[in-house]
């Protein structure tokens, strides 16, 4: 009966997330805003060399996996950012893997000693659904073809980015071309790459020498879902150790909100970061939670140069 009402919750999951947020999820995304925005490309002195791993609703066979290896570079003459990324998202039945690549274009503004960055990049992704992994109750229902699909897919982000040491605000853009995932063996209809939206913000307060505290925020839309949210608020220690937590609300129908606590180091040029979210779910009591690890190297930076991590 358990395994019965766990297959039923799964596919309620599956379901909404399919239809809905075709992007894959980040909890240590204020740790490299990149993912999301690439105005981001150049906007530090060094390069930030990022590894991504998470692993959602650990314990449950199936739920989504998501591996992305990133960096982005500042030209000498300070106004133009390159960047990259690899990475590659599963869940169930469907799977993407691709990289991407981002251009920044960056303007020093008088106002409050800041920058503005505008970005675009463009990916190309293998897409692939895999009904031979499918769970069915019926073998030889004819609606099943057991059979591997992929296609290669184009795309492209736009987003800005406006900051400065104490301050960002950054809005983005994904998946804007909202390219059709064409299968020899399925109408390409209703396998639209929808548009997503990102609006983040973010105020740095010194509340001693030793510690900062950071509260930020993310807003994601699409056309066809609700507005979601995360409330995050990040604690600093002689800049080198953090803190954070995190209130993020339901992004699918028929799923609560969750809570997320990280933690993070950063030594010499090596960044290490560890996120745990709790699902307020029924799916909750089949799981080990969701875990996220960050790693990361700032290659070129120099000792008096900071990092934002």
């Amino acid at each position: 009966m358990k395994k019965v009402i766990l297959l039923s919750i799964i596919s309620l999951l599956i379901t909404n997330m399919v239809f809905s947020q075709q992007l894959p999820m980040y909890s240590q995304y204020m740790n490299n805003k990149f993912l999301l925005n690439p105005a981001l490309a150049g906007s530090e002195d060094y390069i930030p060399i990022r590894l991504t791993a998470r692993q959602q609703w650990v314990g449950i066979e199936g739920t989504p996996s998501t591996q992305t290896l990133s960096g982005h570079y500042l030209f000498g003459d300070k106004n133009m950012g390159v960047g990259g990324c690899i990475f590659s998202d599963r869940f169930g039945m469907n799977s993407k893997v691709g990289i991407q690549g981002s251009y920044a274009y960056i303007l020093d503004l008088d106002l409050w000693d800041s920058k503005l960055a505008l970005g675009l990049s463009f990916m190309l992704f293998q897409y692939s659904f895999n009904s031979t992994d499918a769970i069915v109750t019926d073998a030889n229902d004819p609606s099943i073809a057991y059979a591997k699909e992929s296609a290669l897919v184009p795309d492209a982000n736009f987003g800005a980015y406006w900051h400065n040491d104490e301050f960002f605000f950054g809005a983005s853009a994904n998946q804007l071309i909202e390219s059709k995932v064409k299968f020899d063996n399925l109408d390409a209809t209703n396998n639209i790459l929808q548009r997503h939206y990102f609006i983040m913000g973010g105020y740095k307060f010194k509340v001693t020498k030793e510690i900062d505290i950071e509260p930020s925020s993310l807003i994601k839309m699409t056309a066809s879902t609700p507005v979601d949210f995360d409330l995050n608020a990040k604690a600093y220690y002689k800049k080198n150790y953090w803190f954070g937590l995190s209130y993020r609300t339901g992004i699918y129908k028929n799923m609560r909100h969750s809570v997320i606590a990280m933690i993070g180091a950063k030594y010499k040029h090596m960044v290490f970061g560890y996120a745990f979210d709790y699902q307020f779910s029924n799916i909750s009591s089949y799981t080990f939670g969701t875990h996220e690890i960050m790693l990361g190297y700032n290659l070129g930076e120099t000792e008096s140069g900071g990092s934002s991590f």
